[in-house]
């Protein structure tokens, strides 16, 4: 009986070995500068990540098209080394930095990140990162600096094409405003101060610093300005700044709090103090500083308070960005027509072979 246990013991083992060593089969090679294999484990890993994206299986011409795209991205990268551009790890970390603090809505370390998401579903940084569009971080770090190399080639190579393009006119904008209109309301908004102390290794040194920073906001001294100084300061054990918040669902969900806890701050006065409140990793307390009534925003508006940008600017910067995005993607598919010579890669599996690999 042993011996039998053994047996598949060890068949289960070959069986997960040979499925790995094919996966790190190569299936294609990008040789424009050097020979870089692309295996299927990397072609399983970007579909994974499209399919999250669609919300559906990809076809069999659909797998065959992001193995294209991924060629054309080893093409464009191993171009633009060539040419000795380069991306350095800390601009991939503030990179992957500014994309997971748009996730939360405020600037967050990888290091508070990772934490925030094992208290709030036990999962890893990795394991959240794959779950969420199929590469670990390491991967994702390493599709960022791709992207991040590719789009410093096409500026390099198509500079002026790119700047050049025609600005939009005053008609333009205004009669953009006038069709969507309807699209830029200002809901209710609130302007709090706000005061967050985490727990770290002692909840009750916390709860002493946020009771004692309270009294601070109610006795307005120091002022709100020396507050939020002292807490840029190297370990100050506390984090101080404004934040504006909407009234509606969406709000109410990105906070992690009730729409009646939302809505009793929007009841609050204007100079009136919260009481402190506990989460599960931090206290905050936080001071009203204004508000802002829900309306439909004019063109010379402000697109939200606290910034000058009005909503003229934003439209006009709006329409650029889109014009240079359309030069950016021709440019860079000139680019990659250029590259994309047989001497450059190579399709290392027949159509036949293809077929039968990519129907996993």
């Amino acid at each position: 009986m042993k011996r039998v246990a053994i047996s598949v013991a060890l068949m289960v083992l070959t069986i997960g070995v040979l499925v790995a060593q094919s996966d790190l089969q190569p299936i294609a090679n990008v040789k424009l500068q050097k020979t870089e294999p692309i295996t299927l484990k990397q072609l399983k890993a970007r579909v994974e990540a499209y399919t999250k994206e669609l919300g559906r299986d990809m076809t069999i011409e659909e797998k065959k098209k992001v193995l294209d795209t991924i060629i054309n991205e080893r093409l464009v990268v191993q171009a633009a080394e060539k040419e000795g551009l380069k991306v350095s790890d800390s601009e991939v970390n503030q990179s992957f930095a500014q994309i997971i603090s748009q996730q939360v809505g405020r600037q967050v370390t990888e290091i508070e990140f990772a934490q925030m998401i094992r208290e709030k579903s036990g999962m890893s940084l990795d394991d959240y990162m794959r779950a969420q569009n199929g590469m670990n971080v390491s991967e994702y770090k390493a599709f960022l600096r791709s992207q991040m190399i590719a789009q410093r080639y096409v500026m390099l190579k198509k500079k002026d094409e790119i700047q050049n393009t025609q600005a939009p006119t005053d008609a333009d904008i205004r009669s953009y405003y006038d069709v969507h209109k309807q699209n830029f309301v200002q809901p209710d908004i609130a302007k709090l101060f706000l005061v967050i102390v985490p727990k770290g290794d002692s909840v009750s040194a916390a709860e002493t610093k946020i009771q004692d920073l309270r009294k601070q906001l109610v006795d307005k001294a120091p002022s709100l300005d020396e507050i939020k100084s002292r807490s840029q300061v190297a370990n100050s054990g506390y984090q101080a700044g404004d934040l504006f918040i909407n009234k509606n669902a969406e709000a109410s969900k990105k906070l992690g709090i009730s729409m009646d806890a939302l809505l009793k701050i929007f009841a609050m006065e204007v100079g009136q103090i919260s009481e402190v409140n506990e989460t599960a990793t931090d206290y905050q307390c936080f001071t009203v500083l204004d508000k802002y009534p829900a309306k439909i925003l004019d063109l010379s508006d402000v697109v939200k308070p606290g910034t000058t940008v009005t909503v003229y600017e934003f439209i006009r910067g709006n329409m650029i960005s889109q014009v240079q995005n359309r030069a950016v993607a021709n440019a860079l598919m000139q680019i990659i027509n250029d590259l994309r010579k047989p001497e450059n890669f190579q399709i290392m599996r027949s159509d036949a072979e293809m077929e039968k690999i990519l129907s996993w």
